[in-house]
């Protein structure tokens, strides 16, 4: 891994997890996965305990609420899917048990743009 890849990924990684934290007693952590070029696709593995798993709609949701509070990236709310479906079209997705990947677009913010 590269600095860039372990510093970008420490970002989203704080960022996001306390959201997913309050929002779901059954998440355990997230992991970036890989990123891709041009605006910013991140992909993410969510993983939660067996006992309780929320659907795709209910992941995608705590971001798209999280992303007006987010101040150290942009979060396009109307590109986020959650193990390949689109958020924002309310299709209920099943997840495997122990992950939940989803993909984000994000672009970055920069302070010294602001």
């Amino acid at each position: 891994m590269t600095t860039a890849f372990t510093s970008r990924a420490s970002i989203i990684k704080s960022t996001l997890e306390p959201f997913y934290k309050k929002a779901f007693s059954s998440f355990r952590f997230l992991t970036v996965i890989s990123f891709s070029s041009g605006s910013i696709i991140n992909n993410l593995d969510l993983a939660f305990s067996s006992t309780s798993i929320p659907n795709g709609a209910q992941i995608g949701n705590v971001l798209v609420r999280a992303a007006s509070n987010i101040t150290v990236f942009n979060v396009d709310t109307t590109s986020i899917s959650v193990d390949g479906t689109q958020v924002s079209s309310g299709v209920s997705h099943k997840i495997s048990l122990i992950t939940a990947s989803f993909l984000v677009m994000l672009s970055w913010l920069l302070s010294s743009q602001q």
